[in-house]
């Protein structure tokens, strides 16, 4: 058995395990800190090396090989700070000659091609920056020499590479670069655009003023256009075969409403997916190989993958469940389990020669709930403890009836999309509003849209795209004799991101399905991640719980259990800039109420007191006239 441990540090921090070429584990630091988007530069004590060791069942004592990323190291950029190791950090000795180093685009290319369980593939990498070095080529290191390089002096007029796109040919277990395409430094790279990533991710920051918008700006560019355009493709991108960027088109003037941006948005979506359905052209040209596996960041965006998918180049397009830079420890341990076969020389021992990975299951288990423990939440069972077939049927039956159903079960997905394992579940037909109270949940635009999840035997029922999307990368279309009915799962532009199910990868789920279908509905169900306004996603059995007293929130899906969520409890509310608050009469007779337009609401003295005295308020979320102020948007979670 070999065992490899593959370690990112940077921003989304993770780590993974792979054994006997198979990925086993995978853990994102956020879903251990509880800190949205959480990393690091250098080893630390915070990695979540014991979570990802104990979710794949194996101790340190057992890793015969360990190999990390640095994300931000670079020649003579070690310190302020910002060093390779913490002091405190004790999980190993960086120094053991089981740990190695390795380039941040040749892991985004294995996290990539070996769970595809291709053997010959075209490889496309894509993202803001990768690795930066002195002569731009990848490099698996022992620890030791990577810290020589790197802690070094760098004469000042040495030149300096940092990778932003690579074209790899993977065959017989070798990953050979063709063409590598290097950013150019610059004084003001939030606004300098030069490739597909730096478009997309500036034009995220500016419309929405965030960091982390790219799903918002995706989103927004599905919207109607109303009125002339501000911006048009030809703007952005030239339309030569080989397209450039150009210049001069960001002095635009932006609404302060998202919505009268979704000219701008359309414009650079359509420019971004111009870019990456080039280069996705000239890689597979480049090798070769019609078969086609993508990694970076920028393969997050389901309509540029929609399109490269349906490039006439390109026979088969595979993007992992987490394309982005926490897929790098995935890639870090294929890459160290290949390193670690017993003969080196032997390029078949180190070809993937495995099943495609079906699932993104590889994350911690769900810790059990008892009756008891769901008591303190104010939570009850609605089916025998223990009994997983009776708690799937009435979960079925609550779906069909429109109750949002929480589900916690199983180990948690890796990457950054819930698939079912911690997720918020409800009908497209029998939840009313159901789009709307699952962003109002989430506190989201209510322009949002949300994703279906359908049995992969069901798919082209419903559905017109690829033929199986387990990890929701594409976009598909709604067949027109089904819009109507799955309205509710339909973003404007008649796309719906899909995610497949099969029985294989997640019975469970493909049974709730099967029930729900059995119950003379759509078995189609409505899929979001199980967390709330900058959580990362939900990976506790009391937070589960304490996000059941949500007052949308009907029950709670354990792998063995139904509960009846509480649907009270306190939650920190706030009140609009347009509701105004009010008060008649005196004494005990007065009346407390808040108001907006055509809508009013009453509430009680402690509330309204309290939110005089401050912007938010703790408010009990199972009063009636907390739930009616929360519908009606008089009050908004905090």
């Amino acid at each position: 058995m070999t065992v490899a441990l593959g370690i990112h540090c940077g921003h989304e921090s993770s780590c993974a395990v792979v054994r006997d070429g198979r990925l086993v584990a995978a853990v994102q630091q956020e879903r251990v800190t509880r800190r949205k988007y959480d990393g690091q530069e250098f080893l630390s004590s915070r990695l979540p090396i014991e979570a990802a060791l104990r979710a794949a069942g194996v101790t340190m004592d057992d890793v015969d090989i360990v190999v990390s990323s640095f994300q931000a190291a670079g020649p003579s950029a070690v310190g302020f700070q910002r060093p390779l190791v913490s002091p405190a950090f004790s999980a190993f000795d960086p120094l053991d000659v089981r740990h190695h180093v390795v380039s941040h685009h040749l892991a985004h290319a294995a996290s990539a091609v070996y769970p595809s369980g291709m053997t010959t593939a075209t490889v496309l990498v894509s993202d803001l920056a990768g690795t930066t070095s002195r002569d731009g080529k990848d490099y698996v290191l022992p620890f030791e020499q990577f810290f020589g390089r790197y802690g070094t002096d760098t004469p000042a007029d040495a030149a300096l590479f940092t990778e932003m796109r690579s074209v790899y040919a993977f065959r017989d277990g070798e990953f050979e670069l063709l063409d590598r395409a290097f950013s150019a430094p610059h004084n003001q790279p939030d606004v300098f655009v030069q490739s597909e990533a730096s478009l997309y991710d500036n034009v995220a920051r500016f419309l929405f003023r965030q960091e982390h918008a790219h799903g918002q700006l995706m989103a927004l560019a599905g919207l109607p256009v109303e009125g002339p355009a501000k911006l048009v493709t030809g703007d952005i991108v030239t339309a030569d075969a080989v397209p450039r960027l150009k210049n001069g088109w960001q002095l635009f003037d932006a609404a302060p409403d998202p919505v009268a941006n979704a000219d701008v948005a359309a414009a650079v979506q359509d420019a971004f997916t111009r870019l990456l359905t080039h280069h996705a052209r000239r890689a597979v040209a480049l090798t070769g190989h019609p078969d086609l596996c993508c990694a970076g960041g920028v393969f997050l965006n389901l309509t540029a993958n929609t399109a490269i998918a349906e490039l006439p180049e390109v026979r088969e397009l595979y993007v992992p469940s987490c394309p982005h830079d926490a897929g790098i420890s995935a890639g870090a341990a294929f890459l160290g389990w290949a390193r670690a076969q017993a003969d080196p020389a032997d390029r078949r021992a180190r070809s993937p020669r495995r099943p495609r990975l079906g699932d993104d299951f590889l994350g911690r288990p769900a810790e059990p709930v008892t009756a008891e423990h769901a008591a303190e939440y104010g939570c009850t069972p609605l089916s025998a403890p223990g009994d997983a077939d009776a708690a799937a049927a009435r979960a079925a039956e609550a779906l069909a009836r429109g109750s949002i159903v929480a589900r916690y079960a199983g180990r948690a997905e890796f990457g950054p999309r819930a698939l079912g394992n911690r997720s918020l579940l409800c009908h497209p037909v029998t939840c009313a509003d159901a789009r709307a109270k699952l962003n109002r949940l989430k506190q989201r635009q209510d322009w949002r849209p949300v994703a279906p999840m359908v049995r992969e035997e069901d798919l082209h029922t419903y559905f017109r795209g690829p033929d199986r999307s387990p990890f929701m990368n594409f976009n598909f279309q709604v067949r027109e004799e089904y819009r109507g009915i799955l309205a509710e799962a339909v973003h404007a532009d008649g796309t719906a991101r899909v995610q497949t199910v099969r029985a294989q990868d997640n019975k469970p789920l493909h049974d709730l399905l099967t029930r729900v279908a059995e119950l003379g509905q759509v078995p189609v169900l409505i899929n979001t991640s199980f967390n709330g306004p900058g959580q990362p996603i939900i990976d506790s059995a009391d937070d589960a719980l304490a996000f059941a007293r949500h007052p949308l929130v009907d029950h709670v899906l354990t792998s063995d259990c139904l509960f009846a969520a509480s649907g009270s409890g306190p939650i920190p509310v706030r009140r609009p800039p347009s509701v105004v608050m009010a008060m008649f009469g005196a004494g005990a007779d007065a009346k407390y109420v808040l108001s907006k337009g055509n809508a009013a609401g009453p509430v009680d003295r402690r509330l309204f007191l309290d939110l005089c005295q401050g912007d938010t308020a703790l408010a009990d979320s199972g009063s009636p006239l907390v739930r009616d102020c929360l519908r009606a948007g008089l009050l908004v979670e905090a």
